[in-house]
Order: structure tokens, then C-alpha cells, then sequence
């Protein structure tokens, strides 16, 4: 028994020694956050990595910063605090040093109606849900410490943060009191299947394999991407958006050129995404770099993570005979990939809501596309939890493009749900999507199917 302490006990240093050593001179891979799997809290040392926590509060309120376990966090409170706490899980960032806290989408309502609100960095950047979920924990920890005990707490998040506000609402239903997720990956490991299916699909037209062992690393990766197939598809259009600086404004459409195996493939796409709806076509060309880019860079980095938590074992390709191309065949020519069972186990969502969430998607969102939606439905209903749940649609094509009014009224929606125990109305979005968000977009585009 010595012998086994004495052996962990030299582990333990070999990989402090080994964390500090990478902290000191390798900072570009996030090294705080290793040491954080590792190490206790009050044992960290400060993550040279956060940037920018200074910001200036709204008028009446008071502004907060500082870090904890790696971590950046912001916190304003209004000087007339109603007792209640918004906390905010932003998305997917690019795997760069650099942490940054994004502001609650809703931040000026919920100053306004005495509402205090806190948003962390999170100890990393990356696909990394998790951490968010635990991260956001540790922050309102600090709020106690630093503001005091919340009446209740609320739970909001975009894209990847609406994954960290299903898994906390499922996991953690007697801390928070309800949640908003807009452009969630509601659908759990569902998403990663969808982007390992469009893969696979795009490697196939393309007559080439990401998952050959030749083309292992992010070099590799990109190189197919560039020479083979963005050449067989459609080059990408000259489009570039920033999700947390929309809000609705009618932005034009990116102009996009496809072969004739790219339009197979867009056609493919919608279908697998939830189908016909509105700005679908437009919402494939500005997300087409992001199907490809951010899980080839993740598998290029680290074949054995988030992406191998994806599969395309049972996706059933459909694609309509005037693309020129017979369902049948496609499916018989697209290689199958099965998941590594360890790593979809961390993006399992049970469906089991402990409290209300309210969701809100995008219609021609074809990154995190409806499909999520569907999905998240069929479990929270299989679960027996459907009265938890209440989803809508806003007939927009951008990845997280909501207006003030749209989110607000989400906000709004959920606190009421919250405090009356009268459930919101919302929408079915498992059959016919044409008509989908027709009561929730404000405004609607002038370009809509539907403007009158």
C-alpha cells in the first residue's frame, strides 16, 4: 500500500511538473486548462490566456470581473437587484488561446428589470460542452462569494451553450429554475452525426477519405478540404459573420456557385436537417465552411475526440432525382463510420428536463440545424418531461441570428413560465416546415416566402 502511494504520489508530480512545464512554454494549448483536470481550484495559478474582463456597466448597475479555476467571468448587478441571477454559456470557439467572456444576449432587459446576470470564458476553447456545464457551476459559485445568495437562477445559452443549458437543466434541476436555449445543439451527440454525415457524404462526391489513415492531421485535412473537395462541391463564398454580433437585421444572402455533385450534396444537406423550410438554401451557403472546417480542424487536432463521438452507421441519405443522383446509390457509396461508445457517452442527452426550457432555432440554420429540435423533442416526450419543453423557430438562415424583440420575448416567455406556472406557447417543428416561424420572427425579411 506505501509502495502504491509513493507511486501515485511521483505521478502526480510528474504531471504537475509536466502541466507547469507546458504552462511556461507552450501557452498556445491552453495549458491552465490542463492542469485544471488535475489540480484542486485554490491550486491553480492565474490563466495568462483570459483577455479583456474589464467592461463597463449599464447605468444603475455595478460591473464584477475576476477568474476562477482558469476561467474569465464577468457579473453586473443593478443597483435595485430583484434577487435573481441570469447566468450565460456562450458557443463554440475556434481552438485559439485567447479567452474571452461574451456578454447575456439579453443583458439590457434583464438589467432593466432588476435582473443580476454573470457569463464565464470557460477554462478552454474548443468543443468542449462539459467544461461549460462545470464552468458555469464555479461561476455562480463566485457570485455567492461575491454578491450573495440568488432567489433563483436562470440558465441561458447559444450553439454550444445551448447543450450546456440542456445538460445542466437535465442534471441540475434543483439549482436552476428554468433555461433559454437559442441555436442549441439540443440534439446532444445527434449534431456530431449530422457534421460525420456530411463528411462522409462530401468525401464520397469528392472520391476521397478523411478518415484514411494518409490523411491524418490538420495539415492533411485542410489540404483535402482545399484540392479535393471544395474543387468537387462548390468553392466556399467570401462570407464571414461573427454569431454573437447578429440581431436580426436583413442581412443579403452569400452568393454561392455549385457543380453538379455540390447541388446533389446541398440537396442531401437540407433533407438531412429537418428538410423544405424557409432560407434553407440560403443558410447552406453560409454555413457550408462551417460543416467542414471546425470538424476537420477537431479530428485533424484530436482524431480521438468530439468527433469521434459521431456516426453515420444508420443515416439514411435522401436526395431529390432532379439533382440527378438516385438516393440508393448514394447510400451504398458513402462509408460508414462508426462512434467511439466512450466518447458519445459525454454528449448523451437524456431528454429527463428537471425545469422549463424554452428553445428557439433558426429556420435555414443548416450548422446547428431543426434536426435538433426534432430530436430533443422525441426524447423529452419518450422521458415523460414534454410539458418542460417548449420550442420555436424565427425564419432567418444565419447560425444564431435573432433579434432583440425575438429574444427578449423568449426571455420574458420562460421568466413568466417560471413565476405563473403558465406554460408558453410554442410550435411543432416535426412535420411540415414551410410555415415554421411565422409567429415568432419579428421582424420578418422583406426576401420571406411569407411577407405579405
Amino acid at each position: 500500500m506505501k509502495r502504491l502511494i509513493q507511486a501515485g504520489g511521483v505521478l502526480l508530480v510528474l504531471v504537475v511538473a509536466a502541466g507547469a512545464a507546458i504552462y511556461i512554454f507552450v501557452p498556445q494549448i491552453q495549458p491552465c486548462a490542463l492542469l485544471s483536470r488535475v489540480l484542486p481550484a485554490w491550486l491553480l495559478p492565474p490563466n495568462p490566456n483570459i483577455r479583456d474582463l474589464a467592461f463597463a456597466p449599464l447605468p444603475g448597475a455595478r460591473a464584477i470581473t475576476g477568474e476562477c479555476a482558469c476561467s474569465g467571468y464577468r457579473i453586473e448587478v443593478p443597483e435595485h437587484w430583484n434577487g435573481d441571477l441570469v447566468v450565460y454559456a456562450h458557443g463554440f470557439r475556434s481552438a485559439k488561446p485567447e479567452l474571452t467572456v461574451t456578454n447575456l444576449p439579453v443583458r439590457k432587459a434583464a438589467i432593466e428589470q432588476g435582473f443580476a446576470w454573470a457569463a464565464s470564458s470557460y477554462r478552454a476553447n474548443g468543443f468542449n460542452p462539459q467544461d461549460g456545464v462545470q464552468d458555469t457551476l464555479l461561476l455562480i459559485d463566485q457570485f455567492k462569494k461575491k454578491v450573495g445568495e440568488p432567489k433563483h437562477i436562470f440558465i441561458y445559452g447559444s450553439s454550444m451553450g445551448g447543450f450546456v443549458v440542456v445538460d445542466s437543466l437535465e442534471r441540475y434541476g434543483d439549482l436552476y429554475a428554468g433555461g433559454v436555449s437559442e441555436c442549441g445543439i439540443t440534439g446532444g451527440a445527434g449534431e456530431l452525426d449530422y457534421l460525420v454525415s456530411l463528411n462522409a457524404l462530401a468525401d464520397a462526391l469528392a472520391g476521397v477519405d478523411l478518415f484514411a489513415v494518409e490523411n491524418k492531421g490538420l495539415k492533411a485535412q485542410m489540404g483535402l478540404l482545399r484540392d479535393q473537395v471544395y474543387p468537387a462541391l462548390g468553392d466556399p463564398p467570401d462570407y464571414v459573420f461573427d454569431e454573437n454580433g447578429l440581431s436580426g437585421r436583413p442581412l443579403p444572402p452569400p452568393a454561392m456557385t455549385l457543380t453538379p455533385k455540390g447541388r446533389i450534396f446541398r440537396d442531401a444537406q437540407i433533407n438531412l436537417g429537418g428538410g423544405p423550410r424557409p432560407f434553407a438554401e440560403e443558410g447552406f451557403a453560409a454555413a457550408y465552411k462551417l460543416i467542414f472546417e471546425p470538424a476537420r480542424m477537431l479530428y485533424g487536432l484530436l482524431p480521438g475526440g468530439a468527433v469521434a463521438a459521431g456516426t453515420n452507421a444508420d443515416t439514411q441519405y435522401r436526395v431529390d432525382p432532379a439533382t440527378g443522383a438516385n438516393s440508393e446509390q448514394i447510400n451504398a457509396s458513402v462509408r460508414r463510420i462508426a462512434a467511439d461508445p466512450g466518447q458519445r457517452a459525454r454528449f448523451i442527452l437524456s431528454g429527463r428536463l428537471q425545469a422549463p426550457l424554452l428553445a428557439v432555432y433558426d429556420t435555414g440554420d443548416l450548422f446547428v440545424p431543426l434536426s435538433n429540435a426534432v430530436s430533443y423533442r422525441q426524447k423529452v416526450d419518450a422521458a415523460g418531461r414534454g410539458s418542460e419543453l417548449v420550442q420555436r423557430s424565427v425564419r432567418r438562415f444565419l447560425h444564431c441570428d435573432f433579434s432583440d424583440a425575438e429574444r427578449e420575448r423568449a426571455f420574458n416567455d420562460l421568466v413568466h413560465w417560471v413565476r405563473s406556472g403558465v406554460r408558453p406557447e410554442g410550435e411543432d417543428l416535426s412535420g411540415s416546415l414551410l410555415d415554421a416561424g411565422r409567429a415568432w420572427t419579428e421582424p420578418l425579411r422583406p426576401d420571406d416566402p411569407g411577407h405579405p
